[in-house]
């Protein structure tokens, strides 16, 4: 828990409990690939099993699991259920979240407008459940922030956390699932050192059909992140349950099927499940140096599981910052101090969106170097170097808010109009 601002968190939930306000205010641990000027083409056709069609050699059971992964990566910390029983161990957050690099989708309420947000879980230091549809989040910082559900990450739609309950290095009671209205606390920590997993989370490269690359954690129909996850499908009259880890390669074969290579050799195309065809909810890549990057069936072409160079961990993570940086203006001024951006984002942790060709981003504001306007809407520099040229939202078109800059006691804020350019202070 947090062991300052106990005073800020009682406010929080007087305020979230009597008007629903909210207070305003992952880590580069792999060599990403983003190529979205060009694709030399998918890697050789992996050794069908009999036939796309067929499925004779491919085993349908005693598959070959690599788990290339420790813990480090993974969602560790102390559940304090309501009815007074506590728990420790690994953790999976509403089923497609279990990284440290992985994002909470919720709201937040800012001047009374609510607004879509997130924080990657790293930031997280503990949340507390207040009624059935928000949450107090306590940051590493000292922040406070309320949060309300806009998707099944927080409130009533919650899918579950499951507690992989560890005591003194080993498995205590297993695993333990817990509906939001039983959860008192949350608090994460990093694993002990010694303690591994019972699986690893996915990681891996995924290409768009547009020829981008996105590297980092891999989640397979918004449910599917750990290597004992199966993917399901039928091919020769057969339905096979195969474990991610046991998986090379996944890559489509249009909207009713995909093409699944083991480490192996073998592969079939399966079809008849929402694992494999159209029906398949988007696959999110929880990439480091960004944020987390969604891409839908349509627009999927392939994925190659693979380790990370380096893997993320808790000590990646600082809870964030007060933004700060130099604002441009198109008209020729110069304006440096604390940055508010669409009146709304206002700390590093916090979550610019957008989209470009067939992905849709949301990047952490301490990831980014500088943003432009142009005519359609604004080129974001990672600080990696890489360069995104982001549209479709109101944090990069004509629907922003403006750019507030603070110095000195003094406030200006900066029209879309007018704005030209933003240097934020690394």
């Amino acid at each position: 828990m947090m062991n300052r601002g106990h005073r800020l968190r009682d406010d929080v939930r007087n305020i979230l409990l009597i008007g629903g306000s909210a207070l305003a205010g992952l880590v580069v641990m792999t060599a990403i690939a983003f190529r979205p000027f060009g694709y030399h083409g998918p890697p050789p056709p992996a050794r069908l099993a009999a036939s796309a069609e067929a499925a004779e050699g491919f085993p349908s059971d005693g598959y070959r699991v690599v788990e290339p992964m420790s813990g480090a990566n993974r969602l560790y910390g102390t559940v304090r259920a309501k009815r007074g029983d506590v728990y420790e161990g690994f953790l999976r957050w509403d089923r497609n979240e279990g990284s440290w690099g992985d994002l909470l989708d919720a709201t937040k309420v800012v001047e009374g407008r609510t607004t879509l947000s997130g924080i990657r879980f790293g930031h997280v230091r503990s949340i507390q459940p207040i009624g059935r549809n928000q949450a107090i989040l306590a940051l590493r910082s000292g922040q406070a922030v309320g949060m309300r559900g806009h998707s099944s990450d927080v409130g009533g739609g919650f899918r579950g956390l499951v507690v992989t309950d560890y005591r003194d290095g080993v498995v205590h009671r297993g695993d333990v699932k817990l509906d939001w209205d039983e959860i008192g606390e949350v608090e994460f920590t990093p694993a002990p050192a010694g303690i591994d997993p019972p699986g690893s989370r996915l990681h891996g490269t995924v290409v768009t059909r547009s020829g981008m690359e996105f590297t980092g954690y891999v989640t397979w129909d918004v449910d599917e992140i750990h290597s004992a996850d199966e993917l399901d499908g039928d091919a020769g009259g057969r339905r096979f349950e195969v474990p991610f880890g046991a998986i090379r390669s996944i890559r489509s074969a249009g909207p009713r099927g995909a093409e699944v290579e083991l480490h192996t050799g073998e592969a079939v195309v399966l079809r008849g499940t929402n694992d494999v065809n159209d029906q398949n909810r988007g696959i999110t890549v929880s990439d480091p140096g960004l944020g987390q990057v969604a891409i839908e069936w349509d627009d999927f072409r392939s994925v190659r599981f693979h380790e990370a160079a380096v893997e993320a961990s808790y000590h990646d993570f600082d809870g964030g910052q007060p933004l700060r940086g130099t604002v441009l203006t198109a008209s020729g001024d110069e304006l440096t101090g604390e940055i508010q951006w669409d009146r709304d984002e206002t700390r590093s942790w916090e979550i610019l969106d957008g989209s470009m060709a067939d992905a849709e981003f949301d990047v952490e504001f301490s990831k980014i170097a500088r943003i432009e306007r142009n005519a359609d809407g604004v080129v974001v520099t990672l600080r990696d170097g890489r360069t995104l040229h982001l549209e479709g939202s109101n944090d990069v078109d004509a629907g922003n808010r403006g750019i507030v800059v603070e110095s000195g006691g003094r406030s200006h804020t900066v029209a879309w109009s007018d704005f030209a350019e933003l240097r934020l202070e690394g």
